[in-house]
Formats: C-alpha cells, sequence, structure tokens
C-alpha cells in the first residue's frame, strides 16, 4: 500500500503525477495509523514525505507495526536524508533518492550516500516516465502505480491519477471482492465512482 503523507513538495519535477506545490495537506496521524492496520507492506510518499511535520514519528511507528517500509525522496532535507540512506543500509527501511534532469541541486553528500548502497538507492527517472497528466505516463503497460494509494485525507484509490475510483477510507473501506491489486483502473472501468 502506498501512503501519501502529504501532497507538498518543495520541487515542481515535470515527471510528477501529482503535480504537488509547496501548500499542500498532510496525513493526520490517526490517518495514518489506520492504514498501517491495512497492510504490513507499505510505501510512504506524497509529496516529498518528509516534509511532514510528524515524519520520524510516522517512520518510528511504520518500523514497528509493518514488515517492510519503503520511501523515496527528493534528497532536498539533507540531515534527513543521510539519515534515511544509513537506514537504507542498514536494511532497516528500502529507501531511494529519486535523482534526475528534473530535480533541483541537492547536496552532493546526499547523491553520494545513495550512490554507495550496491546501485539500489539512486532511482532515475527515465524519458518514458514524463508525466502527460495520468500516471500511466503514456505507457502501454497500464499505470505504474502497483498498489492501493491512501491520500492524506484518508480516501483510498486504485491509483494515483486523479480520476481513479475511490474505495472509500481508511476508517470505512469499500474494496470490490473482485478487485486484484496491481490492475490499471483503466481495466476497472466499472468501478470507477
Amino acid at each position: 500500500m502506498y501512503i501519501r503523507i502529504t501532497s507538498r513538495c518543495n520541487m515542481s519535477c515535470e515527471h510528477c503525477c501529482y503535480s504537488c506545490t509547496e501548500k499542500g495537506e498532510d496525513m493526520s496521524l490517526d490517518v495514518f495509523r489506520a492504514a498501517l492496520e491495512m497492510d504490513e507492506n507499505i510505501s510512504i510518499g506524497g509529496g516529498e514525505p518528509t516534509l511532514h511535520p510528524l515524519f520520524w514519528q510516522m517512520i518510528g511507528e511504520s518500523i514497528a507495526n509493518c514488515e517492510y517500509v519503503w520511501l523515496a525522496t527528493n534528497g532536498s532535507q539533507t540531515n534527513i536524508s543521510l539519515a534515511l540512506a544509513k537506514m537504507a543500509q542498514k536494511d532497516v527501511i528500502g529507501c531511494e533518492l529519486s535523482q534526475d534532469d528534473y530535480h533541483d541541486r541537492i547536496d552532493q553528500d546526499v547523491i553520494d550516500a545513495f550512490t554507495n548502497m550496491d546501485g539500489r538507492g539512486i532511482r532515475n527517472v527515465t524519458a518514458r516516465e514524463i508525466n502527460a497528466g495520468r500516471c500511466d505516463f503514456g505507457s502501454d503497460e497500464g499505470c505504474v502505480c502497483q498498489d492501493l494509494i491512501v491520500e492524506p485525507d484518508g480516501t483510498i484509490k486504485a491509483c494515483g491519477c486523479e480520476d481513479a475510483p475511490t474505495f472509500g477510507t481508511v476508517f470505512d473501506t469499500e474494496i470490490p471482492e473482485d478487485w486484484e491489486i496491481g490492475e490499471c483502473h483503466k481495466e476497472q472501468g466499472a468501478l470507477i465512482s
């Protein structure tokens, strides 16, 4: 499950399917805790997740309650990013630095910390992934979101597209029995709400 703990970001990368800005919504701790109860393997995202004022508390609760925790960062918060790289190197969490030509410059120490992770620490965004206004990036392979998305307000969506079907909230979930995680919402046309 992908948990968007914030819709805020301090960069405006062309490839971002969320088109985040510095203004946005942060997930409440109650919503976050309810989302943690839904899956033991989570990805934490945003926007830029490190901007959430309760970021470290959420990371701690995730590690304590989940089997696997993964996140990506844009690396803009230097000290936080360096700490995340160390946690990933020790296999406490999975973490990648999203680094490519579309991002603002970040501290070289952050890039080096993620580079020294045996090739698993830096995620480079390719030309295919440039946002075309949807999270499928114009791909023939369908949506790149391979799991349910929990929005900052607790709404559960089939993927990251704006027009994706919603499946209730973390407090009142309505996931259809015949829906399979990983299916693009375009293949679930009857479910679009």
